[in-house]
């Protein structure tokens, strides 16, 4: 039977207190992955007693869930923005800008999304940000929309269907696995290059 999840505190100091708790928790898979993490590192990491964890928390993936909430509420909050910039700019300067505002909404949140491909069965071949993926989809719709006025409803929904998951798999990537030598600058010129030639390819 699933665990009820912890009523959110509304009293200013159990505010804090959660606060730390989740911080703590950030800061532990930022240093040593999710692995590693363990509720008994959480509270010496908080300077907390057990006890006090699980007056907000029911266990280690309950908090870990928390994070993946908050990230994912901030990178749609990015995203949003990244559309809002790209709306009057031409083909090619829209999706480099909706590709950079994706990567770096990725790597700001880099230890709690690679704690959720870790959780993940498919590991980093999965979906893990299904909301982000489905949120973009509504928001850059409108770029291929203002620059293909010609394609129909049908075609548009295709080109919208292949490209927008090509490009949060091809963000993804640019943030949590570039290789060490890659230029990032050359990563994203060649993500907005495939971007921006399958809008084109109707």
């Amino acid at each position: 039977m699933a665990q009820k999840q912890r009523i959110r505190p509304s009293q200013g100091r159990a505010v804090q207190m959660r606060r730390d708790l989740l911080d703590s928790t950030l800061h532990l898979l930022s240093v040593s992955g999710a692995e590693s993490l363990t509720t008994t590192a959480i509270v010496e990491r908080a300077h907390v007693s057990s006890g006090t964890f699980y007056r907000y928390f029911n266990d280690k993936a309950e908090i870990l869930g928390v994070l993946r909430d908050e990230a994912v509420e901030a990178i749609t909050s990015d995203l949003m923005a990244g559309v809002v910039r790209a709306i009057d700019l031409g083909p090619d300067e829209a999706v480099r800008e909706v590709v950079l505002t994706l990567v770096d909404a990725f790597e700001r949140h880099r230890a709690v999304i690679l704690a959720m491909v870790n959780a993940m069965p498919a590991g980093s071949n999965a979906n893990v940000l299904p909301e982000i993926e489905a949120r973009l989809f509504q928001l850059a719709a409108v770029l291929p929309r203002r620059h293909r006025p010609e394609l129909t409803a049908a075609q548009l929904d295709a080109v919208v269907f292949m490209t927008m998951g090509v490009l949060v798999s091809t963000c993804l990537r640019i943030a949590l696995q570039r290789p060490p030598d890659t230029s990032r600058d050359d990563l994203v010129d060649l993500a907005v290059a495939m971007i921006a030639a399958g809008l084109q390819a109707a």
